[in-house]
């Protein structure tokens, strides 16, 4: 199904909230090229939509999710980014779910406007990856400590955990965490951080600690495919139109590359490599652009939406300050190319910078 909108949420200091920002897909396609050539894309600017939605400071006593005249959340808690969850929610993705820091949930449907309430997380899922399972969110932590049992969760509609004497519906689930985070011994550390997984039919397969593993999201069990890595830094996507194969950034963050895989990962091996564009081949970066993080968007058959955040600095006489800082979003269409490198060839398509000035934290789904 075609994404309509690129979601964009920024976290704001001055007011202590969040404002969400739907810019339209077909912006970033505006231009009509053939034959899998294209030059690198030029940086136009434009000012971000104005906000579709606010999430507003908590008011204790109301414990009803509604809206405000203005579109706001006028009872969601919040108190900085820290913890803060937001991700793409339901089958179509039409659905955005959002965690604060103290476990608080709801979910905002876009196409019926409307908002509502979930059961609480079981403890803070601080600095955590939202995974989007088609009608169920799952939710692990980069680096689990323990309690254990607050580390990797599952929201599923159907009957409740086997501890929770209530009727059926939405609850969150308490799943057990990779087998290395119960062996004896383990202490959270960046050793053990979750640094790339992906989505392959019902399981889930997460890299950590020099092995991958793969959770069965039917049996609720995990296991150990290999002594390797996945190539991905962050989460890659399984493309079907391009023969199978995976779309992803390098596993080195430092050069977040993008990249196309084989898809050896249904024999459990590691996929291998088989194109890489680097960004300056996809945009016109300036020298003194730095590249903070790159995220991908799937928008439509073979197209996608390359987000990736800047910082551009000045030297003044004490220190070194940030000037700007800023988003560029690229539209991208792959596909099939006889005379490509490794048989895919890319497109670009149109590319808008979005500063940000007044913004510290930002999501882009």
């Amino acid at each position: 199904m075609k994404r309509q909108f690129i979601n964009l949420v920024l976290d704001s200091c001055s007011s202590g909230g969040f404002t969400l920002r739907r810019i339209k897909s077909s912006s970033l396609f505006q231009q009509s090229k053939r034959g899998g050539r294209s030059t690198t894309a030029v940086v136009e600017e434009a000012e971000l939509p104005e906000p579709a939605l606010s999430f507003g400071p908590f008011l204790p006593r109301h414990r009803e999710y509604v809206l405000d005249k203005r579109g706001s959340i006028t009872s969601m808690p919040f108190g900085g980014s820290a913890g803060t969850i937001f991700a793409p929610f339901g089958l179509d993705k039409n659905k955005i779910v959002n965690a604060d820091q103290k476990g608080n949930v709801v979910v905002y449907d876009t196409c019926e406007e409307k908002v509502c309430g979930m059961p609480r997380l079981k403890g803070c899922m601080a600095n955590s990856i939202p995974i989007n399972m088609g009608d169920a969110l799952y939710i692990i932590k980069r680096c689990p400590e323990k309690p254990y049992e607050a580390c990797f969760q599952a929201l599923i509609h159907g009957e409740p955990p086997e501890d929770v004497h209530e009727s059926p519906g939405w609850h969150w689930h308490s799943l057990r965490p990779p087998p290395y985070v119960e062996a004896p011994g383990y202490e959270p550390s960046c050793d053990f951080e979750i640094t790339s997984l992906v989505v392959l039919g019902k399981s889930i397969l997460v890299s950590a600690g020099m092995c991958t593993y793969r959770f069965d999201t039917t049996g609720h069990e995990w296991s150990e495919l290999g002594s390797w890595d996945l190539p991905f830094h962050g989460a890659a996507q399984y493309v079907h139109e391009l023969l199978g194969r995976w779309v992803g950034f390098s596993a080195q963050p430092e050069d977040q590359f993008l990249c196309v895989w084989d898809s050896g990962l249904s024999a459990c091996d590691a996929p291998t490599r088989c194109r890489v564009w680097s960004q300056r081949e996809d945009l016109a970066i300036p020298e003194d652009w730095e590249l903070l993080s790159s995220d991908l968007v799937r928008v439509d058959y073979g197209r996608f939406c390359i987000a990736r955040s800047f910082l551009v600095y000045e030297d003044l006489d004490c220190c070194r300050s940030v000037k700007e800082k800023f988003m560029v979003l690229t539209g991208i269409e792959l596909g099939k190319y006889r005379d490509a490198d490794g048989g895919i060839g890319m497109i670009k398509h149109t590319s808008i910078r979005y500063n940000f000035s007044g913004y510290t934290t930002y999501w882009v789904f």
